[in-house]
């Protein structure tokens, strides 16, 4: 392959980071990005990721985080979160693959020498 230019990758406009998920409020309506749980471990002073997900559109990722803190099956596996705003000018679909990379899904085969 010959030389290519660079140019810098802009994914992640700002970021919250290990939030107690009695503070959701610090979120903004409409944060489109992907958003890890945590659960914060005390006897050793770790968090582990449990779940990660993604928002796009009006409701962002402050709604799916009130949606897991009130559901019967996910509210009591997290108590932290930590959330990753994408710029207004990615797309849904790479969203969707920074969820995959995060999850450890890798790429879909097709997307690599598009």
């Amino acid at each position: 392959m010959g030389a290519r230019s660079k140019s810098p990758l802009r994914l992640v406009r700002r970021c919250i980071q290990w939030v107690p998920k009695t503070q959701l409020r610090l979120v903004p309506t409409g944060f489109r990005g992907i958003y890890a749980l945590h659960l914060y471990r005390p006897r050793i002073k770790k968090f582990d990721v449990v779940y990660v997900g993604m928002a796009d559109g009006e409701l962002g990722v402050r709604a799916r985080l009130k949606a897991h803190a009130d559901s019967k099956r996910k509210r009591k596996m997290w108590t932290h979160f930590s959330a990753f705003e994408v710029w207004p000018n990615i797309t849904e679909t790479e969203i969707s693959e920074l969820e995959g990379l995060f999850r450890g899904r890798g790429l879909r085969p097709s997307s690599l020498f598009t």
